[in-house]
């Protein structure tokens, strides 16, 4: 074989490689934007709580589906939002949440977009999730004005980022518990594309970063907490787990200083992986959220 058709197959070769490469990201991009549905197996009943389903329609038309449990203390004018992460649903954080309607608050549980009871197919980390928070805020304040004079949050994750853009904008919001909360769309989905797909960074994840953008026609990133913490002055409690490889503690601290919040307080949960605090610490949990809302809404 002359050295002209070697310098051919090695081009072709890299053209092939390259096209092999492009083609995998494009079908990863979508098991980014569209996860698989966890099934909703837990209950309020399961808890012994009262509660009523609520139906919601987000701004752009998908139908969400929710729950409100009123407190079992009584009337309270004090509602606890509380949004889930990606991949999982309202029953799975109420499991871990449960508890503080029995300290006096509300609890409002809501399925994101493609998630438990709502409908949807894709999901975007906070972009499209900001919208169906937006229908659950105007519903509180429309038909449970008396239960919501006073609104806190709670955010697992994904949960936290919209959280804290949502607080961030909205300075009715008296404070907010932000567990997990990554530091960048961009920075959470590498990590979770090298660590649960085993996908090499170079050259798989900013190709498949690149069809994540144009299968949205947005840059989800600039939903991220990066850019929005900074407007939170709310009181706020960072919850990161000490051994969390989606979401790891140098990226918890960055947020945590770039909080403009004059009460703000970081919480490492030791021994916990992501989005497993409230499983690894218990009691210590439930002590330090309901301190935090008791002291502050």
């Amino acid at each position: 074989m002359s050295g002209f058709e070697i310098f051919n197959w090695f081009i072709f070769s890299i053209f092939a490689l390259f096209g092999c490469a492009v083609f995998i990201a494009y079908l990863k991009s979508d098991s980014i934007i569209k996860p698989e549905r966890t099934p909703l197996n837990i209950l309020p009943e399961h808890f012994s709580l009262a509660y009523e389903s609520i139906q919601l329609t987000a701004g752009d038309g998908v139908f969400l589906k929710g729950w409100f449990i009123p407190s079992v203390k009584g009337e309270s004018d004090k509602t606890i939002i509380i949004c889930h992460g990606r991949g999982s649903n309202k029953g799975e954080i109420l499991r871990d949440t449960h508890f503080l309607a029995e300290e006096g608050y509300n609890l409002f549980y809501f399925d994101f977009r493609a998630s438990g009871e709502s409908k949807g197919l894709v999901s975007t980390l906070g972009y499209l999730e900001t919208k169906d928070f937006k229908a659950a805020y105007e519903f509180l304040k429309k038909y449970k004005s008396e239960e919501a004079k006073h609104i806190g949050l709670l955010g697992l994750s994904m949960g936290s980022a919209v959280a804290i853009y949502e607080a961030s904008k909205n300075k009715d919001i008296k404070c907010l518990v932000a567990e997990n909360a990554f530091y960048s769309f961009t920075r959470v989905i590498a990590n979770w594309s090298w660590l649960r797909m085993k996908m090499p960074y170079w050259p798989l994840v900013p190709i498949t970063l690149f069809f994540v953008r144009m299968k949205l026609k947005v840059d989800p990133d600039f939903y991220s907490p990066r850019y929005n913490i900074g407007g939170v002055v709310n009181p706020i409690l960072f919850i990161n787990a000490e051994h969390d490889d989606l979401v790891p503690i140098k990226d918890g601290k960055k947020l945590f200083n770039k909080c403009s919040s004059e009460k703000k307080e970081l919480w490492i949960v030791p021994g916990a992986a992501h989005a497993k605090c409230a499983e690894v610490s218990g009691e210590n949990y439930r002590k330090k959220i309901k301190n935090f809302f008791n002291d502050n809404l």
